[in-house]
């Protein structure tokens, strides 16, 4: 695509330029489809599908993003590209002085890092009974963040003969007690109004520290019990102490992935020789599906591949219990509880179906071999047939009508609906481009424009609860990286459509009188996104980014209205008065206050993606 180079723009467009345009030394390429006999036929006419390009860049490092980055995304769009002169694209990617110095290093380096420490030297450092009994209390009755991967009866009893001897009890035990109490402590400081922990709480950083010491003295590779609960939960006090998804984590779970595969959980305990008792086969299940979530989301945030060949994997989804329903020594599993109870277990349960359609789409999408539009379409049935399967009372409703609602479920719903709302989105995304389609493609992407504008009326729903006095306005904290990204993806997509839009109408390829209200529609979504991105556009890159490729995008779209209006056309006629959207009305007062709502540490963890891509 030809690049124009324009007179020097503000320091914030040499921002948004130097994250998406390559540099001399970089390179975009597309990926090679394999060759194919048949071309796919869409309709009445033939479409030869092309893989979407994915985006190569090397500047003393070479990284990888596939086409459904929304930095991928924001390259395609024509005004963005045209308007920017060339600068060094890596300016943004540099490692800053907080990531060199990190407090949490790469996993393997701490994993052998334990220079001869005894056990009796680490467990100096456990908190106090009273305090580690706290600890371990709050984490089995928080709803939120905890993974379900240990089992609290079982660990109940281990603890108290644990306290009999502390240095009897296996190192790999320790070390997730270590786990637990530091995931607890990362809870309970981010709930503290002040963000700060009293005198007697022990740092969640130096229990962390103990928990990786331990692993590493009881030698976690031998793949011995409790190791890889307790990776699990090394894994994600580090996330929840920094707040910073990255490439490190990315890279951490692949040493936890590895030691899965080693000692089988990728396989259901039924398929497997010798004798797995039906506690440890549930529990088994319970781990892998927490495994198999995060290697699908943290793959797709950074770009690229998940690492869980599906076709390997036969692990069946763990039933929908209590823990209490559970104990070791039993000889058969309960039947599973109906969808309408909601026990601890029954978010990922929920989840997980919505994301096994979600992996399949992905490797679709980044397949290397031409895609198939009825492969596309039969995904998309997939897609929301796995989101009707999903218990009602975990599907979306408005913020305003959850007044009876806890504040994790209300997250749960959005979080469910937002992977279904983004598989549909990466799914019909090819078929927004710029090359003539036929109507059967043209359906395809309303389809993704449809699915973005859902996932943006979700950004401006939560933006309002978040607000001082908002349903949400205390729980901040639990909105992570994975959201903010999804409005990121949406707003790209939606940016791109519109692109098209002003490029077909000069080829005579739509008639967007036919389409006006959708059209008005994605404007009013764009503006809305763009002021909100815009109020918090010092808390990082990405979000300054966002607000001016945007911003970019409505001045284009307006100047082209002019242009036609002044012309005797009637396109893209759009009233200049607000259109009436379910979260329209509260928009003036929610934006104004934007000012106060912390979006630092979700937007810092996509900053730092892009600081390890």
């Amino acid at each position: 695509m030809p690049q124009t180079n324009l007179q020097t723009h503000s320091e914030e467009t040499h921002t948004v330029e130097g994250a998406i345009l390559p540099s001399s030394q970089g390179v975009s390429v597309a990926a090679t489809g394999l060759a194919a006999s048949n071309e796919p036929r869409i309709g009445d006419q033939h479409l030869q599908e092309k893989a979407m390009p994915d985006t190569l860049h090397t500047h003393g490092k070479t990284s990888h993003v596939d086409s459904s980055h929304w930095v991928s995304i924001l390259e395609d769009i024509k005004e963005v590209r045209e308007s920017l002169s060339t600068v060094d694209p890596f300016s943004l990617l540099e490692p800053t002085s907080d990531d060199r110095t990190s407090e949490n290093p790469d996993l393997s380096l701490a994993l052998g890092s334990e220079h001869g420490l005894k056990i009796k030297d680490i467990l100096v450092s456990l908190p106090t009974r009273p305090i580690c009994d706290m600890l371990v209390s709050r984490y089995f009755n928080a709803r939120y963040m905890v993974l379900g991967i240990v089992h609290s009866g079982k660990f109940q009893d281990e603890y108290g003969e644990f306290w009999k001897s502390p240095q009897k009890a296996p190192v790999l035990w320790i070390a997730l007690l270590f786990g637990i109490l530091s995931v607890s402590a990362h809870l309970r400081l981010k709930v503290n109004a002040d963000g700060t922990l009293n005198g007697s709480m022990p740092s969640p950083d130096i229990l962390r520290q103990k928990a990786a010491q331990c692993l590493a003295l009881g030698g976690y590779k031998t793949a011995n019990a409790h190791a890889l609960e307790g990776l699990l939960l090394y894994t994600q006090s580090g996330f929840m102490s920094d707040m910073k998804t990255t490439s490190r984590q990315w890279f951490d779970m692949g040493i936890i992935l590895r030691l899965a595969f080693r000692m089988g959980y990728h396989r259901d305990p039924s398929t497997l020789p010798g004798a797995i008792s039906p506690f440890d086969s549930e529990m088994r299940r319970r781990v892998w599906l927490h495994i198999f979530q995060v290697d699908a989301l943290l793959s797709f945030q950074i770009g690229l591949p998940s690492m869980i060949p599906a076709e390997c994997c036969d692990t069946h989804f763990p039933k929908n219990l209590y823990d209490a329903d559970l104990h070791v020594g039993m000889s058969v599993l309960p039947p599973s509880r109906p969808s309408s109870e909601y026990t601890p277990i029954l978010y990922g349960i929920s989840k997980a179906g919505v994301m096994s359609i979600f992996k399949k789409i992905v490797a679709h999408t980044i397949s290397l071999a031409p895609p198939s539009h009825s492969k596309t379409i039969t995904l998309d049935a997939e897609m929301r047939g796995a989101y009707t399967l999903v218990p009602d009372f975990l599907k979306w409703r408005d913020i305003s009508q959850s007044l009876m609602d806890s504040s994790e479920v209300i997250l749960n719903r959005c979080t469910i609906e937002l992977l279904y709302l983004k598989g549909l989105v990466v799914l019909h995304r090819r078929y927004i481009r710029y090359e003539h389609q036929d109507a059967k493609s043209e359906s395809s992407r309303r389809f993704c424009v449809e699915a973005a504008l859902e996932i943006l009326a979700r950004q401006a729903d939560m933006h309002s609860a978040f607000q001082p006095g908002g349903r949400l306005q205390e729980d901040q904290w639990m909105i992570s990286s994975h959201t903010i990204y999804d409005f990121l993806l949406a707003a790209m997509v939606i940016c791109l459509d519109l692109s098209v839009r002003l490029e077909s109408h000069t080829t005579a390829f739509v008639d967007e009188r036919a389409d006006h209200g959708f059209v008005s529609r994605e404007i009013v979504a764009l503006k809305t996104s763009q002021r909100i991105w815009a109020a918090n556009s010092h808390l990082s890159s990405e979000s300054r980014i966002a607000s001016l490729a945007l911003d970019l995008m409505a001045r284009k779209v307006a100047e082209r209205q002019a242009s036609f209006s002044c012309g005797g056309d009637v396109y893209m006629d759009i009233p200049q008065v607000s259109l009436e959207l379910p979260y329209m009305e509260p928009m003036s007062e929610m934006i104004d206050g934007s000012e106060t709502l912390d979006w630092v540490s979700p937007l810092m963890e996509i900053e730092s993606i892009m600081n390890d891509i």
